[in-house]
């Protein structure tokens, strides 16, 4: 699945959509000092149980962060 994220200069998440591999990919407006990054989550499937995607969707904004010299998802520090 394709997602993309608006997040701060930090990688701080602030918003996130979700595409399917072969529709386009959603388009999000950042605020000022706020930029988008497009990522790809293979290990999620929107032909997966939607609960589960949610979840782990949800698991990507509330614990991960974008590495923003990467353009990869970190783990927040504690």
């Amino acid at each position: 699945m394709r997602i993309s994220v608006v997040h701060d200069e930090h990688g701080f998440i602030s918003a996130l959509a979700a595409s399917p591999p072969d529709a386009p990919v959603a388009s999000l407006v950042p605020q000022a000092g706020e930029r988008v990054t497009e990522l790809d989550l293979p290990e999620v499937s929107a032909d997966g149980v939607p609960r589960e995607v949610l979840g782990r969707l949800t698991d990507v904004v509330e614990n991960y962060r974008v590495d923003t010299d990467t353009r990869t998802l970190a783990p927040k520090q504690a």
